[in-house]
C-alpha cells in the first residue's frame, strides 16, 4: 500500500491507483490513515463524517461507510481496516503512508541536529520535503478533520521548512535561501521566524539595505494586522544588522559548498558545512520523566491536546496556551501529559519543563509558589544574584526568561489556581499543562484554557492496558475472567496496573486464581494497596478527602451509607441534615475534585472505588448513632417523594397513610405528572438499592412502604423483574415483622407481576388469593378492591368470562365504598377489554361507555384515553370499522397532548393497531406511516413488539400485496 495525505489524498496497490468516489469515504479513509494502528471512536469518526449534525441512525451508518470503503480498496487492502472494542483502526507500516515517513524524516533531521550533524540533517529534511505535494485534505469534505489535523500537520511542514533554511544559512547556500524564502513569505506572512531567516541570508548576501527594507514590510504586516510589534528575535536581529554586529558574519569560504542539483520543496543537496560564528550555547532544559511504557486509550483528550499545540504554531496569536487536565488520583492525568508531551518535545525546542507541585500529597506540604518559582528559575540557568526577593518579580523574571521561546511546561499535581497562576509564561509559543484532581475553574476562567476531564477507561482500552502488562496470551485464555478484572478495577488505569502488576509478578497463577486471590480480601483498596503511598488508591483518595470543606467531608462519607449508584440534590440533603444550600456547595466541592460526577442536572454518582473509600470512612468517623440516623433520613426521603409522584401520575391508587415527614428531610415536590415521571426515572435505581437494603440497615417498615408505591410505575414502565424483586423482598421482610398487613400488600404486588411474567399458568393465583384474605381480615376496602382489580385481570387474561366478570363487578362495588370514582372506571374498562376477547362486543362497547362517564367525572384523562383505545379495540373487532376509525382519531390526538407515565409504549400499541384499522380499509400508506411510527418507538423501548410490528411493515410491502412501494422498514 501507497498512501499519500501530503497533498490529494490518493490510495495505490501494488501501482495500482484506487480510487474513492465516495466523499464520506473518503473523510473515513483519511481520519484512520492520520492515526494508523490507533482505534478511533464511533464518536469520533461520527463527529468527522457529520460534524455535528450526525443522522439518527449514525452507528449504522458509519458500519455501512466502512463496509463500503473495504469493498472499495479490495480484499487486501479493505482488511486492513479492523474493528476493534474501541472503534475503527487501518492498519499500516510507516514506509506505507507519506505522513509517517514526513514525520520520521523532520524526527531524524531534529535529532541530527542536536548532534550538530547538519549534514544528515540536511539529508533527511530534503526527504521530508520531497514527500510534500500540496495542502492536505483539500479533497476530503470534512470540516471537522481539517479543523483537528490540517494545523498540526502544516506547522510540521513550516517547522520543517525553517529547519531547512537553517540547515541552508549554515552551509553558506544565502542566495538559494533568499529566492525560497521569499517564495515561502508570499504564503505565511505573520510567520517571523521566516522574516528572520530571510534578514539574514539578504545580509549575508552583501544586500544589507534589503535587509532593513525586510525588516520594515514585517513590522509593517504585525502593526497593521494584528496591531503587535515585531518579536524579540527580529528586534534583536534587526539591531545586530544595524550595528553590522560580527556574529551575522558568514566568514568566506575556503572553497565552495558542494551541491547536487535535485528536487526537494525547492532545495538543492548541501555539501560540506562551512565554517561559522556560533553564539555561546544556551542551557535547554529538558526535564520530562519516563514516558509511561504502556500507555493506552485517551483519543479525545489527545485530540484536545493537539489542539492547544495547534494554536501555540498559529501565525499571529498573542497568548500562551493552557490546558488543565483534570480527574480523580489514579485516572492517568500525569500519564497522559508525559506521553503526549514525549510525542511533541521537538516542537519546543528551547524546553520542555515539569515540575510535581505536590497538592494533594500531604496536606500541609505542597509546594511553595516561591520554591515553584526559583525552581524553574533554575532550569535555565538564571544566576541568583540575578533572582529579585519579591514574589511578583520573581514570576516577572520568569516570564521575562520565557519571552519569545518555544516551551512546554507542564505543572502536575497542582492544587488550585492561586499555586500555579504566577507559573504560566505569557509567550504565545509557549503551551502549559496543569493536571490536578481539582477542576480549577477559576483557572479555566482567567486563562481561557482547554479543560479535558478524565473518567475510567473504556472497557476494550482497559483490557488493552492489561494485555500490554501481562501479554495478549494470558489474557486470551481467559476472557471471562479478563471481563472481572476489568468490573474489580473499575476501569481506572492506577487500579488495573496494580492488578496487572501482581498477574505479572506471579505468572504461574492462572487469572481466575488471581481473581480468587482477590476476593478473599474484603476491602476493595485493600486489593489496590502497594505499600507505596504514591500508588497506593486509598492515600491517593485520602489526600482529596484531606483537602475538602468540612462539609463536603461530611457528604462523602455519608455517601458511603447509601445504597443507590446515584444520588439527587435533594437526597444527599436529607442524608446529611443539611440545607439545600450547604449540601448544593458540597456537591461543587466534590464534583471540583472529581469525587463525585455530575451525570445529568441535579443528579450525582461516584467510582465503585471512592464509595468504598467513603464506606471506610463513614465507618471510621462518624458513631453508630448517626450512621443509623442518617440512613433513617434519605428512607424517609425516599418514601415521602415517592408517594408524592404516584399521587399525580396515578390518583386513582389509594395507600395506608405515612407519618409525617421527619424534620431536614427535603421531601421532592413535583408540579406536573412529567415531573415526578422523570424523577422517579431518574431515581429508580436508588429507591430499589434503597428499599432492597432497608431490611438490614434496620429500618424494614420502609421496605414494603416504598414497595406498595412504586410498584405501580414500575409496572407502568415495563420494570416487571424488579417489581418482582423488589415484591419478593417486601413479602420476606413482612413474614419476619408478622404484619398482615405488609404481608397483604406484598402478596398482591408478588401476584399481580406473576401474573404477568408467567400468564402460561396459574402460579399468580395463590398470592393474589392470599392478599384477598389478609385484607378482608383487616376490613381493608381499598385493598380489597385492588385485589379484585387485579384478579379481574388474571382470570381475563387466561379467558375465564365468568370468574373476571365476577371480580370487576366487586371491584366496582368496593371502590364505590372508598368513594373511588376513578378506581370504578378502571375496572370497567378492564372488563370492556376482556369482553373483546370473549366475544361478547355488546357488552365491551356499553362498559367502556359507562367508564368513560366516570373517568370524565373524576378528570383522569389519562384513564379516559385508555377507555378510548378499548372502544376503538371492540367496535375494530365487531366490524364496525368507521366507528373504530373514530375512537382511534380520538385517543391519538389525546395521547399526543397527555404527558403520562409509560406513554410512548401505549401510544405505540394504539398506532399499531389502528395501523391494522388502516390497512383493512385499504389505507395501506396510512397504515405504513402509523407501523413505522410504533415500530421507531418500540425500537427505541428495545421492546420485543416491535419484531411484530416489523413483520406488518414488511408483508404490506411484499409484492404480493400489489404495492409497488419499497420503502425502508
Amino acid at each position: 500500500m501507497e498512501a499519500r495525505l501530503l497533498g490529494p489524498l490518493c490510495v495505490s496497490d501494488g501501482g495500482r491507483t484506487i480510487h474513492v468516489t465516495s466523499g464520506r469515504q473518503r473523510a473515513l479513509l483519511a481520519a484512520l490513515l492520520v492515526n494508523p494502528n490507533q482505534p478511533l471512536s464511533a464518536d469520533h469518526l461520527i463527529e468527522v463524517l457529520w460534524g455535528n449534525r450526525p443522522p439518527e441512525n449514525a452507528r449504522a451508518a458509519l458500519r455501512t461507510y466502512t463496509m463500503r470503503l473495504r469493498q472499495t480498496l479490495g480484499q487486501e487492502l479493505g482488511a486492513r481496516i479492523v474493528t476493534r472494542p474501541q472503534g475503527y483502526l487501518i492498519k499500516a507500516e510507516t514506509h506505507e503512508i507519506d505522513l509517517l515517513l514526513f514525520q520520521r524524516h523532520a524526527a531524524n533531521a531534529r535529532a541530527a541536529v542536536r548532534e550538530d550533524s547538519w549534514e544528515t540533517a540536511a539529508a533527511e529534511l530534503l526527504q521530508a520535503l520531497a514527500l510534500w505535494r500540496g495542502e492536505p485534505f483539500t479533497e476530503v469534505p470534512s470540516t471537522v478533520l481539517r479543523e483537528r489535523e490540517l494545523p498540526h500537520i502544516e506547522q510540521l511542514y513550516l517547522r520543517t521548512l525553517e529547519l531547512h533554511y537553517e540547515a541552508q544559512l549554515r552551509f553558506g547556500q544565502h542566495h538559494d535561501a533568499v529566492l525560497e524564502l521569499e517564495r515561502t513569505i508570499e504564503s505565511h506572512p505573520l510567520r517571523e521566524r521566516f522574516w528572520a531567516q530571510l534578514m539574514t541570508a539578504l545580509y549575508r548576501s552583501r544586500r544589507k539595505g534589503d535587509a532593513l527594507t525586510a525588516f520594515q514590510k514585517v513590522h509593517r504586516q504585525l502593526v497593521g494586522e494584528l496591531g503587535i510589534e515585531p518579536g524579540p528575535e527580529l528586534q534583536r536581529l534587526h539591531q545586530a544588522i544595524l550595528n553590522d554586529d560580527v556574529g551575522l558574519a558568514f566568514p568566506k569560504a575556503q572553497e565552495e559548498p558542494r551541491v547536487d542539483e535535485g528536487r526537494g520543496g525547492g532545495a538543492g543537496r548541501l555539501g560540506a558545512p562551512q565554517p561559522t560564528i556560533e553564539p555561546p550555547p544556551t542551557l535547554v532544559p529538558r526535564q520530562l520523566p519516563l514516558a509511561p511504557r504502556h500507555f493506552t486509550g485517551r483519543l479525545d483528550a489527545r485530540h484536545t491536546l493537539n489542539l492547544a499545540l495547534n494554536e501555540t504554531q498559529r501565525e499571529g496569536r498573542t497568548a500562551a496556551s493552557v490546558v488543565v487536565i483534570g480527574g480523580i488520583g489514579g485516572i492517568g492525568k500525569t500519564a497522559l501529559a508525559v506521553h503526549w508531551a514525549h510525542q511533541v518535545a521537538d516542537l519546543f525546542p528551547d524546553g520542555q519543563l515539569f515540575l510535581n507541585l505536590r497538592g494533594f500529597e500531604t496536606a500541609d506540604h505542597s509546594m511553595a509558589l516561591e520554591t515553584a518559582l526559583r525552581s524553574l528559575l533554575d532550569a535555565f540557568a538564571v544566576p541568583k544574584e540575578h533572582i529579585p526577593a519579591g514574589l511578583a518579580d520573581q514570576a516577572a523574571l520568569f516570564r521575562s526568561t520565557l519571552a519569545g521561546k518555544r516551551v512546554l511546561l507542564i505543572l502536575d499535581n497542582v492544587q488550585d489556581a492561586e499555586q500555579v497562576l504566577p507559573l504560566i509564561p505569557a509567550s504565545q509559543g509557549c503551551l502549559t499543562i496543569v493536571t490536578s484532581r481539582n477542576q480549577l475553574t477559576g483557572l479555566l476562567v482567567r486563562t481561557g484554557a482547554h479543560s479535558v476531564s478524565l473518567g475510567p477507561l473504556e472497557v476494550g482500552e482497559t483490557i488493552e492496558l492489561i494485555e500490554k502488562l501481562i501479554g495478549r496470551q494470558r489474557t486470551e485464555a481467559e476472557p471471562e475472567s479478563m471481563a472481572k478484572l476489568v468490573a474489580m478495577c473499575d476501569r481506572i488505569p492506577l487500579a488495573a496496573s496494580i492488578m496487572a502488576s501482581k498477574a505479572r509478578i506471579q505468572p504461574s497463577l492462572s487469572l481466575t486464581e488471581l481473581i480468587g486471590i482477590f476476593e478473599t480480601i474484603p476491602s476493595p483498596l485493600d486489593r489496590f494497596d502497594t505499600g507505596d503511598t504514591v500508588t497506593s488508591v486509598r492515600s491517593l483518595l485520602d489526600g482529596s478527602y484531606r483537602h475538602l470543606t468540612d462539609d463536603a467531608r461530611r457528604l462523602l462519607r455519608l455517601l458511603g451509607l447509601h445504597h443507590g449508584n446515584q444520588i439527587n440534590h435533594a437526597a444527599a440533603a436529607s442524608l446529611t441534615a443539611m440545607s439545600l444550600e450547604n449540601t448544593r456547595k458540597a456537591l461543587v466541592d466534590l464534583r471540583r475534585n472529581h469525587l463525585v460526577e455530575n451525570v445529568r442536572p441535579g443528579q450525582y454518582s461516584m467510582h465503585d472505588l471512592i464509595r468504598s473509600f467513603a464506606v471506610e470512612v463513614v465507618n471510621r468517623e462518624e458513631t453508630e448513632t448517626g450512621r443509623c440516623l442518617a440512613s433513617n433520613r434519605v428512607l424517609n426521603y425516599y418514601v415521602h417523594s415517592v408517594h408524592g409522584a404516584v399521587a399525580l401520575l396515578m390518583p386513582m391508587r389509594r395507600f395506608k397513610p405515612l407519618p409525617t415527614a421527619q424534620r431536614r428531610i427535603r421531601v421532592s415536590r413535583f408540579h406536573t405528572p412529567a415531573e415526578a415521571a422523570a424523577w422517579f426515572e431518574a431515581n429508580r435505581d436508588s429507591i430499589m438499592s434503597a428499599l432492597l437494603h432497608a431490611p438490614d440497615d434496620g429500618f424494614p417498615l420502609y421496605c414494603w412502604r416504598l414497595v406498595e408505591r412504586i410498584s405501580p410505575l414500575l409496572e407502568r414502565l415495563g420494570h416487571w423483574h424488579d417489581w418482582r424483586r423488589a415484591a419478593r423482598r417486601a413479602a420476606e421482610t413482612a413474614r419476619s415483622l408478622g404484619d398482615l398487613y405488609a404481608e397483604a400488600v406484598s402478596q398482591l404486588e408478588l401476584g399481580s407481576v406473576a401474573d404477568l411474567l408467567n400468564p402460561a399458568d396459574d402460579s399468580a393465583r395463590h398470592g393474589l388469593d392470599r392478599a384477598l384474605t389478609l385484607f378482608e381480615e383487616l376490613g381493608d376496602v381499598a385493598g380489597q378492591a385492588r385485589t379484585h382489580y387485579r384478579l379481574t385481570l388474571f382470570h381475563g387474561r387466561r379467558h375465564r368470562q365468568s370468574e373476571c366478570q365476577h371480580h370487576s363487578e366487586q371491584a366496582f362495588i368496593l371502590h364505590g365504598k372508598d368513594a373511588n370514582l376513578a378506581g370504578q372506571a378502571e375496572a370497567l374498562n378492564a372488563l370492556g377489554w376482556f369482553c373483546v376477547s370473549f366475544g361478547d362486543y355488546d357488552t365491551a362497547i356499553s362498559t367502556c361507555r359507562k367508564a368513560l362517564k366516570l373517568y370524565a367525572g373524576s378528570g383522569n384523562l389519562t384513564g379516559e384515553a385508555d377507555t378510548w383505545d378499548s372502544l376503538a379495540w371492540a367496535h375494530q373487532r365487531s366490524g364496525a370499522l368507521t366507528a373504530a376509525d373514530r375512537c382511534y382519531r380520538r385517543v391519538i390526538s389525546m395521547d399526543e397532548k397527555l404527558d403520562r407515565l409509560g406513554h410512548r409504549y401505549r401510544q405505540a400499541e394504539t398506532q399499531s393497531r389502528y395501523g391494522d384499522l388502516r390497512y383493512e380499509l385499504g389505507d395501506t400508506e396510512g397504515a405504513l406511516r402509523l407501523w413505522r411510527k410504533a415500530h421507531r418507538t418500540l425500537d427505541e423501548l428495545n421492546h420485543p413488539q416491535r419484531d411484530a410490528v416489523q413483520q406488518k411493515i414488511i408483508a404490506a410491502l411484499s409484492p404480493f400485496n400489489g404495492t409497488s412501494s419499497r420503502a425502508a422498514v
